[in-house]
């Protein structure tokens, strides 16, 4: 499986089928709209608006398929559930343990698929992202030629959903800044032993949900221009009081310095 970058236009050769495209909503970021998650075929049944909590952006330079909390939180109950392994480290889920299997055993049978809906640009319609485990169960190492060891490749995150490379390496990625529009095709490349790990799917009606899933509230370049703001006012606000305080010594060393002339030394001279 290949993992690389085209610039200037698609390359027909590095994808099969049609180019589903979902609208960007904002575009400080290729910020898209989610509308619901599945493990398995179990609908997740979050609010979409959880989905898209802060913002849900594509981003080829994350690493991990990044998740809200809350979302995150339901996802490794419900893989939990279907893995069929019982007592599974909670380090694993969180990134800070590995989990082995002896060489050759392939643990991926043991995990549902995981499917991501995003809007379609005919905004009443949705189409399906669906990566297999092989991509989400990830392979790091072997330990003394006898295991194999993997890591979980999703993750939670407190600033928003984030699609990255574990998402990304299944499908044909196309970044359109011009037509606001991010497009997903199935890769070519996307095979593990000879087996497909991704699917795409669509178009679904989206009437179930709500029309505008996005993140409402302050986006960010407006909180740049109020960062901004409110720096310029302290710098005029440090800059009055170095004036209040610098002025008065001033006036202080001209009408109150001791010279041969003051009150003082002509009464000693007396």
């Amino acid at each position: 499986m290949h993992f690389g970058t085209v610039l200037g236009g698609a390359e027909p050769t590095l994808y099969r089928g049609s180019v589903w495209y979902t609208p960007v909503k904002e575009e400080w970021y290729y910020q898209v709209e989610v509308l619901k998650l599945e493990v398995g075929d179990q609908n997740l049944n979050l609010d979409c608006r959880e989905y898209n909590m802060d913002k849900a952006i594509v981003d080829s330079g994350t690493t991990l398929l990044r998740l809200p909390v809350n979302v995150f939180n339901a996802v490794v109950e419900a893989i939990s559930r279907a893995s069929m392994i019982q007592d599974f480290s909670s380090g694993f889920w969180g990134g800070t343990k590995l989990a082995c299997w002896m060489k050759g055993e392939a643990p991926w049978r043991f995990f549902p698929k995981l499917s991501i809906y995003l809007r379609a640009t005919n905004t009443s319609q949705s189409f399906r992202l669906t990566i297999l485990s092989q991509l989400y169960i990830q392979p790091i190492t072997d330990v003394d030629g006898t295991l194999d060891c993997f890591r979980f490749g999703i993750s939670s995150s407190s600033n928003g959903l984030v699609i990255g490379a574990t998402v990304m390496e299944g499908f044909y990625v196309v970044f359109d800044r011009a037509q606001k529009r991010v497009g997903f095709a199935l890769s070519t490349c996307a095979v593990v032993g000879g087996e497909a790990v991704s699917e795409m799917a669509g178009p679904f009606s989206s009437s179930d949900v709500a029309a505008d899933c996005a993140a409402s509230g302050v986006k960010e370049p407006l909180l740049w221009v109020l960062s901004c703001a409110l720096m310029a006012v302290c710098a005029v606000v440090l800059l009055i009081l170095l004036l209040l305080l610098v002025l008065p010594c001033r006036r202080r060393g001209r009408g109150g310095e001791i010279t041969d002339e003051s009150s003082l030394v002509r009464n000693r001279i007396k």
